[in-house]
């Protein structure tokens, strides 16, 4: 994941993306590291790490910066900014991002504007050829910071905003999100299924690196789909991958999309091909012998999509069939998976109003020989969804006892 000669042990900030407890995990996990400043959106670590290449590891995580400065005042945060600007090569390209949840969205647009403004002049008295980047937002994206050039041949700078309005702190900006690599691998695959649904690749990511399933182990997925865990699996440099689903559609598609990963990503065609079968995940173990699967990674058959027009019934007979699914499925799991094997595994909740429905089957896997793990600090479960979303997705953790 990371390169020793390229890597150094300073202060980052990761800029995590909408579900922030989610791509905090996924940190946690990969890096193996419980010591952290955590305060939403941004996670400070002083781990050793390789910005560039990691960024390509993680699915939560928007921008990775090194801290320049901590405990400081504006004036230092100006003159520090500024003397990082002059060395930049030729004309100075450079954007700021504020981040402070105690001022209104409103005020801080204003100071940014007014910083990069003030830097902006400074430079230019002094014949340094400059612009900055302006944005209607606090926040530059992680587009505009790579359309503009901003990691590259210029400068993003990341400013924490105390409530006191003292005692700063300053980043720049190392490497952005891939966006346009996920934005492929979601929409530009050849193998999709938008009427069932599909899995995000972000998402897969983050299940994945979570799991911290070992490379050279057996990783899993019995409701594979179109095969987004796999793929994103083999990405991450998985070299034992097996897949099955009850939906001759979804192989077809899997194996597909696995022949265009492979295709487009010259660094997996050596690795092995992934194990893909048609199969009702009842019968796993017409495939797998015992305790021959490290983990299982897997978002499963969520119901069907809801339209906003169900009764609490409705919900509930299908919470019902959902349940008894999973609990079976699990069977299969425990009898799969080596021991301390973990299973990580999506269940539904289903918005009524404004309260969710949540599927109650902790305490039945558990009595099937599992226990939960924590994801993050004390969360057993996280949730991932859109405030409109009507399904949301609550991640779990499981291992075999």
């Amino acid at each position: 994941m990371q390169t020793p000669s390229q890597a150094q042990k300073n202060k980052y900030w990761f800029v995590l993306g909408r579900e922030s407890l989610i791509a905090a995990a996924e940190i946690s996990a990969v890096l193996n590291n419980f010591k952290y400043e955590f305060k939403i959106p941004i996670l400070k670590t002083e781990d050793k790490i390789d910005p560039k290449i990691l960024i390509n590891r993680l699915g939560g995580t928007i921008k990775i910066a090194e801290e320049i400065l901590d405990d400081a005042s504006d004036e230092e945060v100006i003159n520090t900014i500024v003397a990082e600007l002059k060395t930049v090569e030729g004309k100075i390209n450079f954007g700021i991002s504020m981040y402070g949840d105690e001022l209104q969205r409103g005020a801080l647009i204003t100071e940014t504007k007014k910083l990069g403004l003030k830097i902006k002049k400074i430079l230019k008295n002094e014949k340094y050829s400059v612009r900055y980047v302006e944005n209607r937002e606090p926040v530059l994206s992680s587009v505009t910071v790579e359309k503009n050039g901003l990691t590259a041949r210029g400068r993003e700078f990341l400013i924490s905003v105390p409530a006191n309005g003292k005692n700063y702190s300053a980043a720049v900006t190392r490497a952005v999100q891939p966006f346009e690599e996920f934005s492929l691998r979601d929409y530009g695959r050849p193998g999709r299924d938008d009427a069932s649904g599909m899995l995000p690749p972000k998402l897969a990511m983050m299940m994945i690196n979570i799991s911290k399933c070992p490379k050279a182990g057996v990783l899993l997925d019995p409701f594979c789909g179109s095969g987004t865990i796999i793929t994103e699996a083999m990405l991450l440099g998985f070299k034992k991958l097996s897949g099955s689903d009850i939906s001759d559609k979804a192989i077809e598609d899997c194996k597909k999309n696995i022949e265009w990963i492979s295709g487009r990503n010259k660094t997996v065609i050596d690795y092995a091909v992934p194990e893909i079968y048609q199969l009702d995940v009842n019968k796993l173990t017409e495939k797998k012998s015992s305790g021959s699967v490290g983990a299982i990674v897997t978002e499963p058959f969520l119901g069907k999509p809801l339209r906003g027009g169900e009764t609490k019934m409705m919900i509930v007979a299908q919470i019902e069939e959902l349940k008894k699914l999973y609990l079976e499925a699990f069977r299969q799991f425990y009898k799969i998976l080596k021991p301390g094997g973990i299973v990580n595994f999506i269940i539904p909740r289903f918005r009524l109003g404004n309260d969710w429905i949540r599927i109650d089957c902790e305490n039945e896997i558990k009595k099937i020989g599992f226990e939960t793990e924590k994801l993050f600090e004390n969360y057993t479960s996280l949730l991932y969804a859109r405030p409109d979303q009507r399904v949301g997705r609550e991640i779990w953790m499981f291992r075999k006892i």
